[in-house]
């Protein structure tokens, strides 16, 4: 403050007088006038109007208004401004403390100043920008000024200051006792304009939330999506034009979806251009709205070249990831007039809208891609939930099951056509065995091989696979099953069992004729001096007639299984002096191969029929024997264990090889009857370890297969040491 202004408190001022009932009468007419102006864009002007008729002595009133950390102009009378410093003073922003209105704002105390020297004298302190102004101002009005800032105050808010201006005189001076009530009327008007504008503004969010959520919820794709937010969003905003443009993130671009009022060629700037070289780069990259001046140094030339001045950059975010911008345009007005504050909550919702446009658009090509496969499968495939409901039947599934309700969401309970199965042998399945029930206990299987009786009593047999359905978390949540009709086959593989069965027992007697005269020539070659070619043709001849009736016995054994008169005689025995015997039988056809067996000791005593389980041995030893390479070994090795799953004394019998090993696909499928691993030249039926797994099964044990790839093969055989007094049938049945 300069030695020619003086500074004046009203406190020291008040002069005790009473103020006539005819300005009362008039200020509160007034008053009752301004808060009937609720809008603040006519409320404002008339404001600083009724104050300068209220107050002759005053040549011009300013209004400021406190907007965040500053004070800001928002209206004023009595100054004629030229346009360029009217639009100076319109950007001014005052700190606290600077210029007469900062001063009384942080004092929240009534400030006059008196001076000689105009009005930036009077304003003090301030910025070089306000300063400027200031001085622009003081050259409008004359040398010898008052400055009377009122601050304003509407209960506990602080609103504003009003800054009057006047030349010095005692009725100026006089007037001021009549200021602190015309500044409650004033902050009381402002107060009840600026509420009244929130209301109107949250109203109009509101509103145009519930148009752009309308236009969502009708559109009926992307595009009709965008280009109706697009519409409604021009309607609710002063912006000229528009466009609405998508993010792609795997291309890192933005396109051009929708546009309104504007030629798409000043929109070159967006189109298919890489996000950082566009002009909103910094939108997508932080998620944060930007409204600013366009400018050609971001690229923004074609836009200015159509007549645009300023944008306002959006970005439409869905759960805090950009799925577009909205890119609104108009003149520099257009960046003041621009309500970010409404706009954002409607770009939010946007943002989900676009993302759940997309996700739904991704699940329904991924629908049809999963539809397109599942439909092009020969075999039937049914999906269930955990509830045991039909989700999913493709068009195989309705052929093969033509009379089945396979709608959605069917009960499997009430599809007969899935529950009412029977094994091979013709015995109803338990609800545990059946094809969903495994799947949904979290079973996989593959070839499960079922019959059902029709109600022309034909039969039709099905080869089911089936497996759960789990969630990232483990959980099962349902079932999916593939089935086949393998009727046919079915019965071409009876014809063959049928036949077989015949042909190996009608060549069973002449056959063992033919060993019984063939073991009685090799035993006269051998005991005179014949021709060697003779024995050694006689010997050829005695192996292959006793391996064809090793043959035919197997078939026998298949079709006594299928007919469940398999029958086995126990007795105890020494399993270590069987073992040895089995081994003694094979030298001969191991030639240079070593066959040795290990023991934990010369007597283990067991329970079984003793045949069968040196008809195991033999298939085991004679497999190993088949696939090694010469001069390799062979080891059989018995020791004590337990019965996996019932924890009943048993003994390990293993069987090892160093032949080519086999892989992890097939060694669940060498156990299958007539199963030949591919590329293997050994002879045989495919029956020897089929017929081995039947027996140890009907013992009550186990058999499994240890094997990799080149680093050959062990067989595992698992027999308890004691039998339980029932028969070999009783265990067929259970084992079916």
């Amino acid at each position: 403050m300069t030695e020619h202004q003086s500074e004046l408190h009203l406190s020291d001022q008040v002069n005790e007088r009473s103020i006539p009932t005819e300005r009362v009468q008039h200020w509160l007419q007034t008053g009752i006038t301004w808060l009937a102006l609720q809008e603040p864009e006519r409320l404002f002007p008339a404001l600083v109007t009724g104050v300068i008729d209220m107050l002759p002595a005053v040549t011009a009133a300013v209004l400021w208004l406190v907007k965040g950390s500053s004070l800001q102009p928002v209206a004023q009378a009595g100054l004629t401004m030229p346009p360029a410093t009217h639009d100076q003073w319109l950007r001014l922003r005052l700190r606290s403390g600077e210029g007469a209105a900062g001063l009384a704002w942080q004092r929240e105390a009534l400030v006059q100043q008196h001076g000689e020297h105009g009005y930036r004298e009077l304003q003090g302190i301030a910025s070089p920008q306000a300063q400027a102004v200031f001085q622009a101002i003081s050259d409008l009005l004359p040398r010898s000024l008052t400055v009377t800032a009122i601050p304003l105050r509407a209960g506990p808010s602080f609103v504003g200051v009003l800054e009057l201006i006047g030349v010095p005189t005692d009725s100026f001076r006089l007037a001021t006792v009549d200021l602190e009530m015309i500044a409650g009327m004033v902050a009381a008007a402002i107060r009840n304009a600026q509420l009244y504008d929130e209301l109107r503004r949250s109203h109009q969010r509101l509103k145009a939330f519930d148009a752009v959520v309308t236009s969502i919820s009708t559109a009926a794709d992307l595009p009709d999506l965008v280009q109706s937010v697009l519409t409604v969003v021009l309607e609710l905003t002063p912006a000229q034009s528009g466009a609405l443009l998508l993010f792609d993130p795997a291309q890192e671009r933005l396109q051009i979806s929708a546009w309104s009022h504007i030629d798409p060629a000043a929109l070159s700037c967006f189109d298919q251009v890489a996000v950082d070289a566009s002009p909103c780069a910094e939108i997508v990259r932080y998620g944060q709205p930007a409204v600013r001046p366009l400018l050609s140094e971001r690229g923004e030339t074609p836009l200015l070249e159509a007549g645009l001045m300023a944008a306002a950059y959006l970005p439409l975010l869905a759960g805090g990831t950009v799925t577009g911008v909205l890119a609104l345009f108009g003149d520099l007005e257009f960046t003041r007039a621009i309500d970010k504050d409404m706009l954002m909550p409607i770009c939010n919702q946007v943002g989900f809208a676009i993302a759940n446009v997309r996700l739904y658009e991704d699940s329904q090509r991924e629908r049809r891609k999963f539809h397109t496969v599942v439909e092009s499968i020969a075999e039937g495939v049914l999906l269930c939930d955990r509830y045991g409901r039909l989700t999913l039947a493709n068009q195989a599934a309705h052929d093969l099951l033509p009379q089945a309700n396979l709608s959605f969401e069917t009960p499997l309970a009430t599809i007969p056509e899935l529950y009412d199965l029977r094994d091979l042998d013709g015995h109803p399945l338990t609800p545990d065995e059946l094809p969903f029930t495994r799947a949904l206990r979290g079973e996989t299987f593959s070839d499960y091989r079922l019959m059902r009786h029709l109600p022309d009593q034909t039969e039709r047999f099905f080869s089911f696979s089936g497996a759960p359905a789990v969630n990232e978390r483990g959980e099962v949540e349902g079932a999916v099953i593939t089935f086949r009709d393998i009727t046919a086959t079915q019965k071409v593989q009876r014809a063959k069992d049928e036949f077989l069965a015949v042909a190996a027992h009608e060549l069973r007697s002449p056959l063992a004729a033919v060993r019984s005269y063939a073991d009685l020539l090799l035993r006269r070659e051998q005991q005179r001096e014949g021709d060697p070619r003779d024995l050694h043709g006689l010997t050829i001849l005695t192996q292959q007639v006793s391996h064809m009736l090793r043959l035919v016995d197997n078939l026998l054994d298949v079709s006594r299984l299928d007919a469940g008169q398999f029958d086995l005689q126990y007795q105890q025995i020494n399993l270590v002096t069987l073992v040895q015997q089995v081994i003694d039988q094979q030298r001969p056809s191991a030639g240079n191969r070593e066959l040795l067996l290990e023991g934990e000791t010369t007597e283990l005593i067991i329970t079984c029929d003793p045949m069968r389980i040196r008809q195991v041995l033999t298939n085991l030893i004679s497999n190993a024997i088949k696939y090694s390479p010469p001069e390799s070994v062979i080891g059989v090795r018995l020791r004590s264990a337990i019965l996996l799953n019932s924890q009943v004394p048993a003994v390990l019998i293993s069987v090892s090889d160093q032949g080519p090993g086999i892989p992890p696909e097939e060694q669940e499928r060498v156990f299958q009857r007539y199963y030949r691993a591919p590329g293997r030249q050994a002879e045989g039926l495919g029956l020897g370890l089929y017929l081995s797994r039947e027996i140890v099964q009907m013992h009550g044990g186990q058999i499994w297969i240890e094997s990799r790839e080149g680093q050959g093969s062990t067989f595992m055989v698992l027999l308890p040491v004691e039998q339980p007094q029932r028969s070999a049938n009783d265990r067929i049945s259970e084992l079916r």
